[in-house]
């Protein structure tokens, strides 16, 4: 069934009252007086709204649900903490939390029935909002990594991991005595397997894929600073993921997924309590989860999680 989707830009305060760029997605038909469900969207390492996410939010909209994405702090729209580039995941969080405020207070939002959907480093992010945030009713992760060391180490080479730790150990000695972090490729932090790359250079578009931030000033890679290599290390939501039950969780993962490797959501997984549930999704990669079909099924088992919990 087709439905005529109306997108609300929004904006409203996240964590250390950053302005954040949002959008709101709902039916025209939509009746504010019975108060449909809502679903909140936690972006991946991109951290921008326009990246894979209208489609998700599209879909669910579709399904009756009011939906929003944001961009976090020093993401696409959004207002700065600092001078781009950088990722700090539990400011990621704070803004997840702050959104979910938001959305709870509309005039057309069930607060009894709000879900939070992560996708790829999103992951993390809404198993941390939802532990903290009790009007969450259900989750659902696709493609979520697990802890951040275990994600960063898993993609490199034992000698390369190693550099890595020293460049972030020096990096901190210099801040705490300068105030400056070094900027470097993402790649330096993240290694991005050739698996992956050869995907990404066959896609139509860079909105199909959440998976790498909008390239910054005039380099040809995207850069991240080294203290947020250091941010990303403490990211660690095999610590919580147990918080988010007896709010069901669903876990959606690819298994040849390159970058968020099964085995690390596997783990994850197992350390959450019931309800749960982790389905892998055969001969499917980290970007087929992004795009086409991949997509669709992603999508379409996120809307049964949320219709059986949250309708």
């Amino acid at each position: 069934m087709s439905h005529n989707i109306r997108i609300k830009e929004v904006g409203f305060f996240g964590g250390n009252d950053v302005r954040l760029s949002g959008e709101l997605y709902m039916t025209e038909d939509l009746d504010e007086k019975l108060k449909a469900p809502a679903i909140v969207l936690c972006q991946g390492l991109s951290g921008e709204k326009h990246k894979v996410l209208p489609l998700v939010a599209t879909a669910f909209a579709s399904a009756g649900y009011v939906v929003l994405a944001f961009d976090y702090g020093g993401c696409g729209q959004s207002e700065d903490r600092r001078n781009r580039p950088y990722l700090f995941p539990a400011e990621r969080v704070e803004d997840a939390l702050c959104a979910i405020a938001y959305a709870a207070q509309l005039p057309c939002v069930d607060l009894k029935r709000i879900g939070l959907y992560g996708i790829s480093y999103g992951g993390p992010v809404a198993i941390y909002a939802a532990a903290y945030e009790r009007r969450v009713k259900c989750v659902t992760v696709v493609s979520g990594p697990g802890n951040g060391p275990d994600l960063l180490a898993s993609l490199m080479e034992k000698f390369e991991w190693e550099q890595l730790l020293k460049a972030i150990e020096e990096d901190r000695a210099c801040r705490v005595t300068t105030g400056q972090s070094k900027l470097v490729p993402i790649t330096q932090v993240i290694k991005f397997p050739k698996s992956f790359w050869e995907r990404y250079a066959l896609l139509d578009s860079s909105n199909e894929s959440e998976s790498l931030p909008t390239n910054t000033g005039n380099t040809q890679a995207p850069m991240l600073s080294l203290e947020s290599a250091d941010a990303m290390m403490r990211l660690l939501p095999k610590t919580v993921v147990h918080m988010v039950s007896p709010r069901p969780i669903l876990f959606v993962h690819g298994e040849k997924d390159d970058v968020a490797k099964i085995e690390l959501a596997r783990e994850l997984y197992e350390k959450g309590d019931p309800p749960k549930e982790f389905v892998a999704l055969p001969d499917m990669d980290h970007i087929d989860l992004d795009t086409g079909e991949g997509l669709n099924r992603q999508v379409a088992l996120s809307l049964q999680w949320f219709d059986r919990h949250l309708k």
